[in-house]
């Protein structure tokens, strides 16, 4: 038997086995099943579609059995060269233009500990995601724990080196919304034009549990920050406006916080001080409303919106207790952020889950802690938005 008939004789009954199994039986989607597992079974499908289409050529010539090549028909040559790896996209549109994904307080790209063979990733599964639908993503990465501005004079760095001559779609989770909006309003850059930031429970008007760590522990202080961050735009405003100051020194810190302060034990603040950021006053209501007086919205630039809301936590939820304090003092949250700070430009509703599912850390292709939420989906619906306005 010649090579080639031995070839065909193998592709029939690939052919035969292969359609023994219906493929939409095999990867028929649970009721229960998130955007993360279906796009999974989505490229298992396509992958065995393409194994189907090839073990199903034939020859569109007759066949020399003496060894003369086999020809096959356009048709079925394209079919050989499909990408398995393509989804389908019967829901879900790339936008026109990249993404540029921002991460927030204690964020990063990702983190890799080469001893260990480990690798944890802040945007894993997500940025995957979007690129499988057609999505040019960009992961950015500033300061876990850094200033404002210096997170902002980062982002602006990295924007000017990979996205130069480009439009961008900025996308930021927690914090890093307040990087965007420094970056627009305090440090335009003609290297690069945004189109649209959309911002994901983002603390625009602060966090009242950063309030209350800022009272507990002495950490957070505004009064610290301007001495410390005088080229921060809400640190010249005070120290430069007069009824904010008063002979160009930082404001004294309010009676009712230096009274807080006094009944902070000694010794809390003392080991509590050198765990203090800059950003953490950053994240203070008093900062940020002095902020959103100097930082207007580019009305060149669409502004978008989303906050998280859970009602009730467990008691065992890392959130729990920042979670009780956020609704005593605004009401509806996801543990740190409220719905009324979240909520910036057009509001594209709230989903339900804390601030930390939104973003599930991975390590490498593990989910470290499994959620109900669908994060994925959620990012692939918020791009999909971006594409039908336009972006």
């Amino acid at each position: 038997m010649s090579l080639v008939s031995f070839a065909l004789q193998l592709r029939r009954k690939l052919n035969d086995l292969l359609s023994a199994t219906p493929v939409t039986s095999l990867f028929a989607h649970p009721p229960n099943a998130t955007a993360g597992d279906q796009l999974t079974r989505l490229r298992r499908r396509e992958a065995k579609k393409a194994l189907l289409a090839w073990a199903r050529m034939e020859s569109a010539a007759s066949s020399d059995v003496n060894g003369a090549s086999i020809k096959f028909d356009a048709g079925s040559r394209e079919e050989r060269r499909a990408h398995i790896g393509l989804i389908v996209k019967h829901n879900y549109k790339a936008p026109r233009d990249p993404v540029v994904l921002c991460h927030g307080l204690f964020g990063f790209d990702q983190i890799a500990v080469p001893a260990l063979g480990l690798q944890i990733q802040y945007w894993n599964g997500i940025a995957e995601a979007l690129r499988d639908i057609g999505c040019k993503v960009h992961v950015s990465r500033v300061g876990t724990v850094a200033a404002l501005k210096t997170r902002a004079h980062q982002l602006r760095g990295f924007l000017e080196d990979r996205m130069e001559g480009q439009q961008v779609n900025l996308v930021a989770h927690s914090m890093g919304g307040l990087d965007c909006r420094y970056v627009i309003s305090h440090l335009p850059s003609d290297k690069f034009h945004i189109n649209s930031l959309t911002t994901v429970a983002t603390p625009h008007r602060g966090s009242p549990f950063m309030d209350w760590c800022r009272d507990a522990f002495g950490v957070g202080l505004l009064h610290d920050y301007i001495n410390q961050q005088m080229d921060d735009v809400v640190s010249k405003h005070m120290l430069s406006n007069p009824s904010a100051t008063t002979g160009g020194n930082p404001p004294p810190m309010s009676s009712e916080t230096t009274q807080k302060l006094i009944r902070t034990h000694p010794i809390i603040r003392a080991l509590c001080s050198p765990l203090d950021s800059p950003a953490f006053a950053n994240l203070t209501r008093d900062y940020c409303t002095t902020f959103n007086e100097l930082t207007p919205d580019d009305p060149t630039i669409h502004y978008a919106s989303y906050a998280a809301v859970v009602a009730q936590m467990s008691p065992l939820a890392p959130l729990f207790f920042s979670h009780r304090i956020v609704s005593e003092r605004e009401g509806p949250n996801d543990g740190l952020v409220s719905l009324d700070s979240a909520t910036w430009g057009e509001f594209m509703g709230s989903v339900r889950c804390d601030h930390w599912q939104l973003i599930p850390p991975r390590l490498r292709q593990v989910i470290i802690r499994k959620d109900s939420f669908d994060a994925v989906g959620f990012y692939l619906g918020l791009v999909t938005q971006l594409s039908e306005k336009g972006y």
